[in-house]
């Protein structure tokens, strides 16, 4: 009964992370860092205090000095999780901030671009109708330079048969009358 509650519970929470997360992925990390910091803060000060009844037990034949000792380590461990907690934060309001500079950005050249696409398709366009202006243009002209190659190729078929029927009747080339 516990473990099929504690899988709706999961499986709940699993699904609203990954909506939030579609939504605004960098806040949903942040907010995920955030609670797993919290969470380590507060399973390291449970560990601290558990570990403090466990010890206050055992300290109680040992010296006051090892007792000391004791503590300033775990205050050195605490303040070098505050540290580390605090330079996340400062991590993260960074990239925020960077994100926003970005976002801004993008905000302010958008408009640019749009401007820019506008001309490059009008430029496109002016050349499509300069190219299918002058496509009959050369169509013509292919057209007369292929009647004047074939008259050509004729003439000099007319002029290469002539010559060979000269040569062979043995008179040069004059014109027939």
């Amino acid at each position: 009964m516990i473990g099929r509650s504690t899988q709706i519970i999961t499986e709940a929470l699993a699904t609203e992370w990954v909506r939030h997360f579609r939504k605004t992925p960098l806040v949903t990390s942040a907010a995920t860092l955030t609670a797993i910091a919290i969470l380590v803060v507060v399973g390291i000060k449970v560990d601290a205090h558990q570990k403090e009844v466990r010890q206050t037990a055992r300290l109680e034949n040992a010296s006051y000095k090892d007792q000391v000792d004791r503590l300033n380590e775990m205050e050195t461990n605490v303040t070098q999780l505050l540290s580390f907690i605090d330079g996340q934060k400062r991590t993260l309001n960074a990239t925020q901030d960077t994100i926003s500079k970005l976002e801004t950005e993008r905000d302010r050249l958008k408009p640019l671009v749009e401007s820019d696409k506008r001309v490059v398709e009008a430029v496109f366009q002016i050349q499509e109708d300069r190219a299918s202006a002058s496509i009959w243009r050369e169509r013509w002209i292919g057209f007369g330079l292929g009647v004047i190659a074939s008259l050509v190729a004729s003439f000099m078929w007319f002029v290469v048969m002539k010559l060979a029927r000269n040569q062979s009747t043995g008179s040069d080339f004059a014109p027939s009358a």
